[in-house]
């Protein structure tokens, strides 16, 4: 990964123990874990949500919109943006 970000949620009890096990039996941690299984999860529904992007509206004033004198392209942190330009 060339760059990462941190995210924090919250799972119950459950999907701890679960994930907790299959971290001991895999000898992996649980965010290595959690990483796969996210990817794993976008790879599936990756084409339903390029899609999706795609139709939003965004896309129309994407490049040609600036703020605060700077162009949206370059700005650090636009999310699904920055997922769909690599």
């Amino acid at each position: 990964m060339s760059s990462t970000k941190h995210v924090q949620t919250e799972i119950d009890e459950t999907l701890y123990s679960m994930l907790k096990a299959l971290s001991l039996r895999e000898k992996r941690p649980i965010k290595e874990i959690l990483r796969d299984a996210i990817e794993e999860y976008l790879r599936r529904n990756a084409s339903l949500t390029k899609e999706e992007i795609s139709k939003d509206p965004i896309w129309d004033a994407f490049g040609r919109v600036e703020l605060k004198g700077r162009k949206t392209s370059h700005d650090e942190d636009w999310g699904v943006v920055e997922w769909q330009s690599h």
